[in-house]
C-alpha cells in the first residue's frame, strides 16, 4: 500500500471507532437494555421503568403529546410521551385507574422529575 492509502484506511478505522464510542456511550438503554427501577438514586437521562396506576391523564394544549401521572411509592410521577412517539396511540388504550408498565428516560422539566417514554410499546398495560 501506498502511504496515502495508509493514511486514509487508518483514518477510516478512526472514525468508525469513534461512532461505536459515541453509540455505545449515548445509547447505554437502547445496546444493553440495562433498565432499572425508578429509584431516589436514578440519575437524569438513565432509562428506568415504573409500574403504577395512571392517576390522571391529559394531552398538551399544544402540540397533542399525552401526559400521565403514575402512582410511585411516596408521589405520582409525571410521564411525558411525545405525540410522534405514540401519544394518540396511547390516550386511546390507557384509562385512569390502569396498570401500567412504563420504561423511558429520566428526565427534569420545570424543576420536577418525569419520565420521557422513547417508543409506543414502552407503555404495557396490565
Amino acid at each position: 500500500m501506498e502511504k496515502e492509502e495508509k493514511i486514509v484506511a487508518i483514518l477510516l478505522v478512526m472514525a468508525i471507532l469513534s461512532l461505536a464510542v459515541a453509540y455505545f456511550t449515548y445509547l447505554p438503554g437502547e445496546i444493553t437494555g440495562d433498565v432499572r427501577p425508578l429509584a431516589d438514586s436514578s440519575g437524569l437521562g438513565e432509562k428506568v421503568f415504573v409500574e403504577g396506576e395512571v392517576l390522571s391523564k391529559r394531552l398538551t394544549y399544544t402540540g397533542d403529546h399525552l401526559i400521565l401521572e403514575v402512582e410511585h411509592s411516596t408521589q405520582p410521577i409525571t410521564v411525558f410521551i411525545p405525540n410522534n412517539k405514540g401519544a394518540e396511540e396511547i390516550n386511546e388504550k390507557v384509562s385512569r385507574g390502569d396498570r401500567v408498565h412504563i420504561t423511558g428516560i429520566l428526565d427534569e422539566y420545570e424543576g420536577k422529575l418525569e419520565i420521557v417514554v422513547q417508543k409506543e410499546k414502552d407503555v404495557q398495560i396490565f
